[in-house]
């Protein structure tokens, strides 16, 4: 598989915040929505009768000054969900999701996803690992990239 280069992206991605700056030749930038904290240890098996999902909990965003358009997560250290605000629809080609560099360089640990035509789209997430020093991220902060496989 390789990398599309000048990919369709508004024939594909749902939900952009801002075209301009979140599509690029051969990327996506994916914004963030949502941030759920793990407070409960799911379980896995081999058979997969005995899976249980990770219980979460949304961690609540708050604005600087009540005069802000957006709030701001102020997260400890510790393994996170982050909730994209994008989805996918009419998807022909694998994607992979990965760490924006923003992300990469304000200490951020993204799992990397690979998504199949045949996979639930509707709903992007990720999980992401906080470092010892915290992050604070705001609403609709750009945190992963999005790349189509053909």
């Amino acid at each position: 598989m390789t990398f599309s280069p000048m990919y369709n992206w508004s024939a594909s991605v749902t939900n952009i915040i801002h075209a301009g700056t979140q599509q690029h030749e051969n990327h996506f930038d994916l914004t963030v929505a949502e941030v759920h904290k793990f407070t409960k240890a799911g379980s896995l098996d081999f058979g997969g009768s005995e899976f249980k999902a990770a219980d979460v909990e949304k961690v609540k965003r708050k604005k600087m000054d009540q005069d802000d358009k957006y709030g701001w997560w102020k997260l400890e250290q510790g393994t996170y969900k982050i909730i994209f605000n994008e989805g996918l629809k009419d998807q022909k080609y694998s994607a992979v999701i990965s760490a924006h560099e923003h992300a990469r360089a304000a200490g951020l640990i993204l799992s990397t996803t690979i998504i199949s035509p045949d996979d639930d789209t509707g709903h992007l997430s990720t999980n992401v690992t906080v470092p010892v020093a915290g992050c604070n991220i705001k609403e609709n902060a750009r945190i992963a990239t999005l790349r189509m496989m053909s």
